[in-house]
C-alpha cells in the first residue's frame, strides 16, 4: 500500500497561509488603516463606500516570503449624480489622493495602472479600484472601469462566495490546495494569472479527496492553449512531470524521495 504525504502537503499550506496573528498581518493592516484614514479625510465627500476584497478578504493570499506579487485590493465606490463622470475622472481622483499622501514619502511610489491606482508601501502593494454603484429597488450593481474607457459590471464578492461555498462542500481542502497551487504559480514566476488560477481551483469537482489526492488532481486538470507563451507550457508539464515522480515514489512507499520531487515544483 502507497504510502501518504496528505499531511505534509497540508503542513505545507499551512506555511503559505498568511495567519492573522503574524507581523506581516499586523503591518498590512497597520497601513490599511492609515490610508483608510487619509482616503476619507481627502475624499470622504465623495466616497459612497469603501471595503477591502480580493485574495486578503478569500483569506487565499500568500506571505510576500512565497509571493512578491501579494496585494491588498480596495474598492472605491464613489457617489455619483445625473452629472454622470468618467471612469478615468474617479481614477484621476484616486491618482492625485496618492501622490499627495504617499508619493516619494515613507519610501513608498505610486502607479497608475489599469484600472487601479496602486501604491507601493515598502512591504506590500495597495490596488485602488474606482467604482460606482446603481441600485434600483430591487437589486444594486457595481461597476468599475473597462478597457474600452467605459463601464463594466463586476461582482468582488463571487469568488469569495464560490470558494467558501466550494471549501465548506469538500471539506476544507480547496483553500489549502489553492495555496499550494499558489505557491507554485509564483516560485515559477506566473504563468497563470493568480486570479484565474484561483477562480479556476475553485471550481473543480474533488469529491472524496484529500488535500493529498486533491493537489493531484489540480495538477492534472490544469491545461494551456495552443497560443500561450512556450514557456508556460514547459512550467506546466514540467509540474506535471514532478508530481507523477512524486506519485510514483510514493507507490514505492519511499515519502524521502517523494518529497524531494515535491519540492523542485513547490517551496519550503
Amino acid at each position: 500500500m502507497a504510502v501518504s504525504i496528505n499531511s505534509y502537503l497540508r503542513d505545507l499550506s499551512s506555511r503559505y497561509y498568511l495567519k492573522n496573528d503574524s507581523k506581516e498581518v499586523e503591518k498590512i493592516n497597520r497601513s490599511l488603516d492609515g490610508l483608510l484614514g487619509n482616503l476619507d479625510k481627502e475624499l470622504g465627500i465623495l466616497i459612497k463606500k469603501r471595503f477591502v476584497f480580493g485574495s486578503y478578504d478569500r483569506d487565499t493570499i500568500l506571505p510576500r516570503t512565497f509571493d512578491n506579487n501579494s496585494d491588498i485590493d480596495l474598492m472605491v465606490v464613489f457617489n455619483t449624480t445625473k452629472y454622470e463622470r468618467t471612469p478615468e475622472t474617479y481614477r484621476a481622483w484616486l491618482k492625485n489622493f496618492a501622490d499627495k499622501y504617499y508619493k516619494d514619502k515613507y519610501g513608498s511610489e505610486v502607479v497608475k495602472s489599469f484600472p487601479t491606482v496602486t501604491i507601493r508601501l515598502g512591504h506590500i502593494n495597495y490596488d485602488l479600484v474606482p467604482a460606482k454603484e446603481e441600485t434600483s429597488f430591487w437589486t444594486s450593481s457595481l461597476y468599475i472601469p473597462s478597457k474600452g474607457g467605459g463601464w463594466q459590471t463586476t461582482d468582488p464578492n463571487d469568488v469569495k462566495n464560490k470558494l467558501t461555498e466550494a471549501n465548506t462542500k469538500y471539506n476544507s481542502i480547496v483553500r489549502p490546495i489553492i495555496r499550494l497551487m499558489k505557491a507554485w504559480n509564483a516560485s515559477k514566476d506566473y504563468p497563470f494569472d493568480s486570479y484565474e488560477l484561483e477562480l479556476f481551483l475553485t471550481g473543480l469537482n474533488y469529491y472524496g479527496d484529500d488535500i493529498q489526492k486533491g493537489f493531484f488532481y489540480a495538477v492534472s486538470q490544469l491545461s494551456t492553449s495552443w497560443n500561450d507563451p512556450q514557456t508556460k507550457k514547459d512550467k506546466v508539464t514540467s509540474l506535471k512531470y514532478n508530481i507523477e515522480q512524486v506519485k510514483s515514489y510514493l507507490d514505492k512507499d519511499d515519502l524521502t524521495k517523494a518529497k524531494q520531487w515535491l519540492h523542485r515544483v513547490l517551496p519550503e
